[in-house]
């Protein structure tokens, strides 16, 4: 089982970073400008990335629940620090109806959950109940003769692997791409003297 907080913390090599500034030329304060600017757009890329994968491997019935699993954090620090970048994903249980798969309820046996996703198990409990709320099935658990919960389905854990895998062996590249465009273009956009 997934933990419900995930985060990773990725460092990028500032020599790297020194050695780009000075083959271009830049100053110290446009290396500071150019470094701000390129995590922003990292994180927007990681974003889109991870957004991607899992929206694919959940076979999600629409972005608004993976959006609301992935956040980023500007960590800002103050004089000449340079800022750093906390991404946190959100791999707990998720609600069976935000999923694609078929939803099925029988008096005798009570409700299975079958997902589209080959990543995701099969649900069934006994003492569920499928109904339809605002033209959307969705199902419950019946925990008392009063009270009922919505049934989640587990994130397996090779989703999170997946993610650090494929997604955060990326992220000095990005960095770095962005960091040599945006540098580049500061240089390109210094008044003619």
């Amino acid at each position: 089982m997934a933990s419900p907080q995930q985060s990773q913390i990725f460092d990028i090599d500032l020599d790297e970073l020194t050695a780009i500034r000075h083959s271009v030329g830049a100053t110290e304060k446009e290396m500071r400008l150019a470094y701000n600017r390129a995590l922003a757009r990292t994180a927007v890329t990681v974003h889109k990335l991870a957004a991607k994968l899992m929206r694919d491997e959940l076979q999600a019935k629409n972005l608004k629940l993976i959006r609301a699993r992935l956040k980023k954090f500007r960590l800002k620090k103050g004089g000449k620090a340079l800022d750093e970048l906390k991404l946190w994903f959100g791999l707990n249980p998720v609600p069976v109806h935000a999923l694609r798969g078929r939803l099925r309820s029988t008096k005798d046996s009570g409700a299975t959950f079958t997902p589209t996703s080959p990543r995701l198990s099969r649900v069934h409990e006994a003492r569920g109940f499928v109904i339809e709320k605002n033209g959307q099935k969705m199902m419950f658990r019946r925990t008392s003769a009063k009270r009922y919960e919505t049934v989640q389905v587990e994130i397996d854990d090779a989703l999170h692997v997946r993610i650090e895998d494929e997604i955060f062996e990326q992220i000095p590249e990005i960095f770095v791409r962005h960091f040599t465009t945006d540098i580049k273009g500061r240089i390109a956009l210094r008044p003619k003297k």
